[in-house]
């Protein structure tokens, strides 16, 4: 699974998501901010990022997910 297809996904799920990957093959490190997230703990974020991946986690496509999640910074 590619950077640009796992930002997409997420973008697609969770809306106005900034996504921020780093990694190869099937290990990534992301960094996840959207509005969505606010109200919400640490793990309801973690859970919300991880449901886009079920499949790939299920398929073996992707293997391991290191995730960093934040709101946005209001001015």
């Amino acid at each position: 699974m590619s950077p640009e297809n796992i930002r997409n996904k997420i973008q697609a799920a969770i809306s106005g998501a900034q996504v921020v990957t780093s990694g190869e093959d099937c290990n990534f490190a992301i960094e996840v901010i959207s509005a969505e997230f606010e109200g919400k703990t640490p793990l309801q974020r973690h859970r919300m990022v991880n449901d886009v991946f079920k499949q790939e986690f299920e398929s073996g496509a992707l293997h391991a997910l290191s995730i960093k999640t934040a709101v946005p910074e209001k001015e």
